[in-house]
C-alpha cells in the first residue's frame, strides 16, 4: 500500500472499492524546491498529500511575509474553506525542499463522497484534524509565551528545525527573528 493510502486508512477504514477508486484518481507529481505549488489557496482545485518534502503556506501583511503553517511528510495540503479569501489576502504554498505529492481534485473528491460514504467520513475527519491544528496554533499564539511557543514547536516538529529557515520558523511562531535568536541562545 502506498504512503498515501496507508495515511488514509489509518484515519478511517475504507472499503476495497473506495481504495480502488482513490488509486485510480490520485495523481503523483514531483516539484522542485522554491516552486509555488499553490498560488492562491482560496482558489485551489486540488487536495495534496506530501509523500516526501516540505512546504509552507504564507501570505503578505504590511509588506512582510507571514508563515501560516508547514506541511511535512504524511500531511494533507489544501484549503479548509475554498473560494473564501480573508480580507483579500492571497495565501500561497511554497515548497522548501524538492517535494513529491499525491493529488486529487476537489471535483473528483465530490464524486467519491457521493459514491462512497466511507470516503465522505474520511473527508470530515481530515477537515476536523485541520481545524484542530488551526485551533492549537491560535491557542499557542494567544496563551503561550514566545519561549513556550518555541518549546512546543520543537516538541511538535522536531525535524522541522533543521529543515526550515529561522526566518520562516520565527514568522510561524508569531515573533521576530531577534526574539527567536534570544530564546535559542538561552537554551
Amino acid at each position: 500500500m502506498t504512503p498515501f493510502l496507508s495515511f488514509l486508512t489509518a484515519l478511517a477504514p475504507l472499503s476495497p472499492s473506495a481504495i480502488r477508486d482513490i488509486e485510480n484518481l490520485a495523481q503523483k507529481a514531483s516539484f522542485s524546491k522554491k516552486q509555488v505549488l499553490i498560488p492562491n489557496l482560496a482558489t485551489c482545485e486540488h487536495l495534496y498529500f506530501i509523500e516526501k518534502g516540505l512546504a509552507r503556506a504564507y501570505f503578505y501583511h504590511e509588506g512582510k511575509e507571514v508563515t501560516d503553517w508547514f506541511g511535512l511528510e504524511n500531511m494533507i495540503i489544501g484549503p479548509i474553506v475554498r473560494r473564501f479569501p480573508i480580507k483579500d489576502t492571497q495565501h500561497r504554498v511554497e515548497l522548501l525542499e524538492d517535494t513529491e505529492v499525491v493529488s486529487v481534485s476537489f471535483a473528483e473528491l465530490e464524486q467519491l463522497y457521493q459514491k462512497h460514504h466511507d470516503v465522505e467520513r474520511l473527508g470530515r475527519i481530515i477537515a476536523i484534524q485541520a481545524l484542530l491544528l488551526m485551533q492549537k496554533k491560535m491557542d499557542s499564539i494567544q496563551l503561550l509565551s514566545a519561549k513556550q511557543r518555541y518549546e512546543q514547536f520543537l516538541e511538535d516538529y522536531p525535524s522541522l528545525y533543521q529543515r526550515a529557515s529561522l526566518t520562516h520558523i520565527a514568522s510561524y511562531l508569531g515573533m521576530n527573528l531577534v526574539t527567536l535568536s534570544k530564546i535559542r541562545r538561552k537554551d
